[in-house]
C-alpha cells in the first residue's frame, strides 16, 4: 500500500532544504488529504501508485503532486508532475520532480525547481538535498532572487546550509543590486545579516569607485567592507591599495593596513605607509607607520617621509596642508633634508622645517633653528634660515678642512634645486680655504690649498656655479685674518656649532 507516513516524509525532506532543520519522527502518520485514484503498481512489485490532484499534509506542511510513486521495499518516494510543498505561509517549493530515500535521508529535485521563502526566490533545474546534515546543494547554475529588494544573485555551483540559512556559491558568481554589483569566484552569503563572505578573487562595482579583493566581507545593510589578502578601492582619481582594507560606504570613510599604497591621478601623488586613514570625501589622509609620500611633477618628483603624515584638503580653495611629524625625510632634486616636523601649505607654497632641521646640497651642508622654503613648479626657489644658520661645504677625502659660514640669518637662492647664492646677515662669518693650481714633475696640474682665510663682517654674500664658489662680496668694514695651511691653529679649524652629520643625510628611494 502507499503509506501515508512516508508521503509527509518526503514532503518535510524537500522543504527543510530552505529553512532551518526540525527534528521528526519517522513513525509519525501522514496524512492522504486527497488522490483521485490510489492502486498498487502493476509494474513495481510493492509499489503504490497515488494520481489526480495528489494532497497530503503532516503537521503544517502540505505536498501537492499530480501523482506519486512509493517503494515500500526500499523505502523510496517519488513524486511527479507539479509537485508543491508549502510549509506554512512562509516556503513554497516547486519542481517537476523529485525521489526521496528514506533510508538514507536524501532527496533530489528533478527539473524546474522553484524555492520561496519570506525573503528569496531560487531557480534550478536540479537539486540535492542531504537531511542529514541539511544541506541542498546544485550543480547545474541557479537563479537567486530577493523578494523584499531588487537584489538578484547566479552561480554554476552553490549549497545551502538550512540551520544557519546560508548560502555557499562557487564559480562565476554574480551578485546585482541597486547598490553594487559583484563578481567572484566563491561566496558565501548569510541571510540573517545579508552579508557577503568572500573566498576568492571578487570584484565589487559601486556607483562611482571598484573594490577588489581575494578575502572579505560585504555587509550589504550597513554598506561597509573588510577585506584582507589584498585590496584594491578604485574611485575617480584615485585608487587605494592595502594588505587589509575597511571601507564604509555610507560615510566614505577607509582605513588600510600594511603596505599601503594610494595614488592621486589628479594631483599625481603618491601615499605609502604600514597604516592610512581615509576621511570622507578625501578631505584629510593620515598615514602612520613608514609613512612616504611622493609628489610627481615634470622636473623633479618630491619625497617626503615620517612617523605620521597628515594630508588635508580644502574642498573650498581645493588647496592642500601637509603636516609630516618625526623622523622627516624630505628629498628634491640636489636637496636632502632632515628635520623631526615639517609644515607645507600649498596656499602660500610654503615648506616650513622644525627641529634641527639639516639641508644637504651637492657638497654642502645647511642647518638653523629653523627653516622656511619655498616650493613650487615642483622645485625649491628660497631657504630662509632663522638663528644659528651655518652652511658647511667639505671637500672630497678630507676631514679636516671645511669652508663653513654662519650668521644670525641666511638666505639661500636656488636654480633648478641647486644653491646658485648664500646671502649671510647679522654677525656674518666665513671660513673659507682658497686653493691654487701647481704642477707636479710629471707636468700634471693639481690643486692644493693655500691657506685659511677668516672673515667677519654684518653681512656675506656667496656666489655658486656648479657647488663651488665663484664670487664673494663682503658688506660693511670686513675683518680678516688669514692662516698659511701649515700655520692654521687647531681651535681655528671650525667654528663654534659646527656638526657634520653626513650620516643623517637621507638615503633616495629612488632608483640610480
Amino acid at each position: 500500500m502507499f503509506t501515508k507516513t512516508n508521503i509527509l516524509i518526503t514532503a518535510l525532506l524537500i522543504s527543510a532544504v530552505f529553512i532551518p532543520h526540525t527534528n521528526w519522527s519517522q513513525n509519525e502518520n501522514v496524512r492522504l488529504v486527497f488522490a483521485e485514484d490510489v492502486v498498487n503498481s502493476d509494474v513495481h512489485k510493492n509499489t503504490t501508485v497515488a494520481k489526480g490532484h495528489v494532497e497530503f499534509k503532516h503537521g503544517n506542511t502540505r505536498l501537492f503532486c499530480d501523482s506519486a510513486l512509493y517503494f515500500q521495499d526500499s523505502n523510496i518516494v517519488n513524486a511527479y508532475g507539479d509537485v508543491q510543498i508549502n510549509q506554512g505561509d512562509t516556503v513554497n517549493l516547486f519542481c517537476d520532480s523529485l525521489i526521496f530515500n528514506g533510508n538514507t535521508n536524501k532527496s533530489k529535485l528533478l527539473s524546474n525547481v522553484r524555492f520561496r521563502d519570506s525573503e528569496y526566490f531560487m531557480l534550478t533545474d536540479l537539486l540535492d538535498y542531504d537531511g542529514n546534515k541539511s544541506i541542498g546543494a546544485y550543480k547545474n547554475h541557479a537563479n537567486i532572487s530577493s523578494i523584499n529588494s531588487d537584489l538578484k544573485l547566479t552561480s554554476v555551483k552553490g549549497y545551502y546550509y538550512s540551520t544557519s540559512k546560508t548560502f555557499y556559491f562557487k564559480d562565476s558568481v554574480h551578485i546585482q543590486d541597486p547598490k553594487y554589483e559583484l563578481f567572484a569566484d566563491t561566496l558565501e552569503f548569510r541571510t540573517n545579516n545579508s552579508s557577503a563572505h568572500f573566498h576568492g578573487p571578487t570584484t565589487i562595482l559601486f556607483d562611482s569607485s571598484t573594490v577588489e579583493c581575494n578575502r572579505g566581507i560585504y555587509f550589504s545593510k550597513e554598506e561597509r567592507v573588510q577585506l584582507w589578502n589584498g585590496a584594491t578601492l578604485n574611485e575617480p582619481g584615485r585608487s587605494f591599495y592595502a594588505d587589509s582594507l575597511l571601507f564604509n560606504q555610507k560615510t566614505d570613510l577607509g582605513e588600510g593596513f600594511c603596505n599601503v599604497v594610494m595614488y592621486d591621478t589628479t594631483e599625481q601623488v603618491k601615499f605609502m605607509s604600514d597604516y592610512l586613514l581615509k576621511k570622507p570625501q578625501n578631505e584629510e589622509l593620515i598615514l602612520k607607520d613608514n609613512a612616504r609620500v611622493f609628489q610627481y611633477s615634470e622636473k623633479d618628483t618630491l619625497y617626503l617621509s615620517g612617523d605620521t603624515i597628515t594630508y588635508q584638503q580644502d574642498t573650498l580653495t581645493n588647496t592642500k596642508l601637509s603636516i609630516i611629524e618625526n623622523n622627516v625625510a624630505i628629498i628634491n632634486g640636489d636637496n636632502f633634508i632632515r628635520c623631526d616636523s615639517a609644515y607645507f601649505s600649498e596656499a602660500d607654497s610654503i615648506l616650513k622645517l622644525h627641529k634641527n632641521p639639516i639641508i644637504w646640497n651637492g657638497d654642502m651642508q645647511l642647518f638653523a633653528d629653523s627653516v622656511f622654503t619655498t616650493y613650487y613648479d615642483g622645485e625649491f626657489h628660497k631657504m630662509f634660515m632663522y638663528q644659528n644658520a651655518m652652511l658647511i661645504s667639505a671637500r672630497e677625502n678630507d676631514s679636516v678642512h671645511y669652508d663653513q659660514m654662519k650668521g644670525k640669518f641666511m638666505t639661500a637662492l636656488l636654480d633648478s634645486s641647486k644653491i646658485k647664492q648664500i646671502r649671510i646677515e647679522q654677525n656674518a662669518q666665513s671660513l673659507y680655504y682658497p686653493e691654487e693650481t701647481k704642477t707636479d714633475s710629471a707636468g700634471v696640474e693639481f690643486k692644493t690649498l693655500k691657506g685659511m682665510d677668516r672673515k667677519e663682517c654684518s653681512e656675506i654674500i656667496f656666489r655658486f656655479l656648479d657647488g663651488e664658489i665663484q664670487k664673494i662680496s663682503f658688506i660693511d668694514n670686513p675683518t680678516s685674518v688669514f692662516y698659511p695651511i701649515d700655520q692654521i691653529p687647531p681651535k681655528e679649524l671650525f667654528f663654534k656649532g659646527f656638526l657634520w652629520k653626513i650620516e643623517q643625510k637621507p638615503e633616495s628611494p629612488f632608483p640610480e
